[in-house]
Order: structure tokens, then sequence, then C-alpha cells
């Protein structure tokens, strides 16, 4: 304030030498002071209204002091530039406050719309997710117990509890039990998506859908209706006619026995390794490639015209494999659109009879050739075998002998005859001596 500065005590404040330079020197340093304050509030304002006032009182400072006759000190200077700046400041933070809210206002007003047409959207999946024919099993991404939404009719044998409806092999048949196990897992694991029809224990088939999205796995079973459900019907019986023929012609290539499918038209279509091994095939392909027979033009000739009156042909045929001739016991069966047949190795049964049957020849001889009568039953009591001292003890007629006559027949034949002695008791005699038999 003014007076709180004064030049110097007991002086007078104009005339003399004294006073002029007293006077000089304190308008230079009142005059450096006011440039100080200046400058320190040209620092503190920080808005562009603070610059141009500090730079007229700057401009105006001493002259406009010395002549109004005022004196003004540096704080005062520096309190009207920091109450410039604050101002300025204040009314800078202010315009940018009214922006930032009129900023946030139009998002918060986007952001409610947003929201809205989300909860609409939600509204709808849930309506149609909670439709009566279908039901949708949700997997989060963080493994927690899966989400069950909708329902299945009750026709359709699908439990309402949560439990009881993910124990798939409870109300599935047990090969759509483990086909949707292994989609399942496979989608979990792997993020395989697929498709399936499956069949429920009460016969209904169903429709199954499985996806994985970023945050969750869905399974969603539906409930066709009857159109789509003799599709459906089709499918599943298509799926395990497919099985079953996978089945058969995995047994038939694990056979250690040529087996052979023909098309109407007689051209091979499908052969197992051992047909490939017994024409000497590089691989099954290659011999239905290749058209490479298994039997000869005689043997395939015969099955053909059996074919036209019968539809299954079973004969014994020889044909050479690796350079020698064997004996294969053929089934060959013609349907609709083809043939399929099989072959069966038997020569070495066929070498095994033909020694049994010259070994039976050998005893015979030998047991014909002796003066004891030898008779041979077999476990049917049937008469198989008799030597001529046996024709010849019992005087009976070949014909008789060769008819395989069972044992108590023959000895009804002695009896009757008279060739035996009669007993007193003959049912219990005969039965006494057939008893053997059941020894």
């Amino acid at each position: 304030m003014p007076g709180d500065y004064p030049p110097c005590a007991g002086q007078a404040v104009s005339g003399g030498h004294n006073d002029s330079v007293t006077t000089g020197s304190a308008a230079r340093g009142g005059s450096l002071l006011w440039r100080a304050g200046t400058r320190a509030g040209k620092l503190l304002a920080s808005s562009a209204l603070v610059g141009p006032l500090l730079g007229v009182s700057a401009h105006a400072g001493p002259a406009a002091a010395s002549k109004a006759g005022l004196s003004v000190s540096t704080v005062e200077v520096m309190q009207l530039a920091m109450f410039v700046g604050v101002m300025g400041a204040a009314l800078v933070s202010a315009i940018f406050l009214i922006r930032e809210r009129a900023r946030t206002s139009a998002q918060n007003v986007e952001l409610r719309a947003r929201l809205a047409d989300v909860n609409a959207a939600l509204q709808r999946s849930e309506a149609l997710l909670n439709l009566r024919d279908q039901r949708v099993v949700v997997w989060a991404s963080d493994n927690k117990k899966p989400e069950l939404v909708g329902t299945l009719p009750v026709e359709s044998g699908a439990p309402e509890d949560r439990a009881a409806f993910l124990a798939f092999g409870r109300w599935l048949m047990p090969r759509s039990a483990a086909a949707l196990e292994n989609a399942v897992a496979g989608l979990r694991d792997k993020a395989k998506p697929f498709d399936l029809v499956i069949e429920s224990q009460a016969g209904a088939p169903l429709e199954v859908h499985g996806r994985k999205s970023a945050a969750h796995v869905l399974v969603r079973f539906v409930s066709l209706s009857e159109t789509q459900r003799s599709e459906a019907r089709l499918r599943i019986e298509n799926q395990r006619l497919a099985a079953d023929y996978d089945t058969m012609l995995g047994l038939l290539n694990a056979l250690n026995m040529p087996a052979w499918l023909r098309t109407a038209n007689g051209r091979l279509k499908w052969v197992n390794r051992a047909y490939a091994k017994a024409v000497e095939a590089e691989n099954a392909q290659a011999a239905v490639r290749d058209a490479k027979e298994f039997l000869g033009g005689q043997a395939r000739e015969a099955i053909a015209a059996q074919h036209k009156l019968h539809p299954v042909f079973e004969q014994a045929l020889s044909t050479v494999i690796e350079g020698d001739r064997r004996m294969f016991a053929v089934t060959d069966f013609a349907g609709a659109d083809g043939s399929a047949g099989i072959a069966c190795d038997t020569s070495a049964i066929e070498t095994i009879r033909s020694e049994y049957e010259r070994t039976v020849r050998s005893h015979a001889d030998t047991l014909d050739q002796l003066n004891t009568a030898v008779a041979i039953f077999d476990t049917d009591e049937k008469l198989r075998f008799f030597n001529q001292a046996f024709q010849k003890l019992w005087g009976l007629d070949s014909g008789f002998l060769h008819s395989a006559p069972d044992n108590a027949l023959l000895l009804d034949r002695l009896r009757s005859e008279g060739k035996i002695a009669e007993q007193p008791e003959w049912r219990r005699w005969k039965e006494s001596l057939l008893g053997a038999y059941r020894a």
C-alpha cells in the first residue's frame, strides 16, 4: 500500500538535489520491482485472457503510477496476476467441464439405446430358446456346470431333470449315446462342430447341433416334425446299415479265406486280403482293378448257371493256388444287385478223409480175412461193418446187412429165424445186452 516503503525518514518528498536523486533511485527500484511482478504474473496466468492484461500493466507501469501519483507494490501486482490467472483457469475449466458433460450425456443416451437393444435381443433369444421343441446345453469357458434352456416333448423320452438329461446313456440308444459323447468331447476339446441325428430309447429321433463360440459351448437338441422324423429315421437306419456293412467287411477281411463281392454283371467290386494273396495281387485294390479271378472260367459258369435256378451255390471246386491244385468249399449267394462268395480251403480235410478211408478199407480187408465173425455198430446202434465170417455164421442175406440195421432189429431177426436160443424174458435179456451202448 502507499506509505509502506517511504523514501527516507525526515526528508521531503520534493525539492533539492538529494530529493531528486532519492526519487530517481526509488523510481528505478520501483520499475524493477514492477517488471519482476509482471513477469511472475505472466508465469502464473494460464489462460489467453491473463496475457494481454499483464502486458498492458507492464507497459503502463512506472509512468502511469508516477502520473497518477500512486504507489503500487510488487505484492499487489502478484496478487492481481494470481487472481486473474485463477479466474482464467476457472473459466477454461468451466468451459471444458460443460463440453465434457454434454458429450457424456450424449454417450449415456447412446449407451441406454444400445442397452435397450441388447435387452430386447436377449429377450427374443430367451423366447426362442424356451420353445417346447428344443433344448440347449450351454457350457461356459470357466468349466462351470452346464446350463439347460428349453424343453423337449414328453414323447421324445428326454428327462426334464438336469442330471438325468446329461446322462445320455440312460435315455438314448447305446450307439447314439456313444456318438453324441464323442462329438461333445471333440467340440469342447478341439472346437469341432457337429450335426447328428440320434435316437432315444423311446424310438424318437432328435437332431443335435454342436457349436463353439469364444466364451461358450452350445449343444442344441431339436425335436422333429413328422416329415423330419421319417427322414431322420431313414438317416439313422442308413447309419446303422453302413456300420453293419463296415463290420461285415472288416470280418471278411480278417478271415483267412478268399471272399469277394460282385456287381450285377459279374465284375469284381471288392475282395479281401486272402483273395488278393491267393491271386498273387499286390493288394485288394489291385486285384479288383486288374480283375484277377480266383476261380476258373468253368467254375464261374457253373456258379452263374446255378444262380439262375437258385440264389445259393454250394459245391467243392478245385483251383490252382501258388502252383498247387487245391480243393475249396465254395459258397456264393446272388442278390438283387450282385453276388457275394467265400471259399474255404478243404485240401487238408480232403487229404485226411482220403487217408481215413484208406485206413478203414485196409482194416476192413484185414477183418474180412479173419475166420472169426466180426460186426461193428456205431453210437446209434447201426451196423456199419461185418465180415464174411459174420454173414456165414448167421446166414443172413447181404442186402439186409448192407441196409445198416440197428442191433435190436438184428436180434429180433435172429430170434424170428430161430438162430439164437429163446430166452424166458426176451425183452429184459435184450435190454441188458443193449445196455452196453449206454454204459
